[in-house]
């Protein structure tokens, strides 16, 4: 009988630390898309500012 609890306690507590691991995995994930996200962003803004300002670089030369 002890055997058998003992095996439960350390099956629960294998289990426990498998999710907190999980857990901790689910931050860092939840974290990086937090900053992908924001980068995004960003990349939105910067690209909506560029397409704004002419490529004077591509114009055709006047021709007089």
């Amino acid at each position: 009988m002890r055997r058998q609890e003992s095996w439960r306690a350390s099956e629960r507590d294998d289990l426990r630390s498998q999710a907190q691991l999980l857990a901790r995995i689910v931050q860092v994930v939840q974290r990086e898309n937090h900053r992908l996200k924001e980068t995004d962003a960003a990349l939105e803004q910067q690209l909506a500012a560029h397409a704004g300002v002419p490529d004077l670089a591509s114009r055709r030369p006047l021709h007089p």
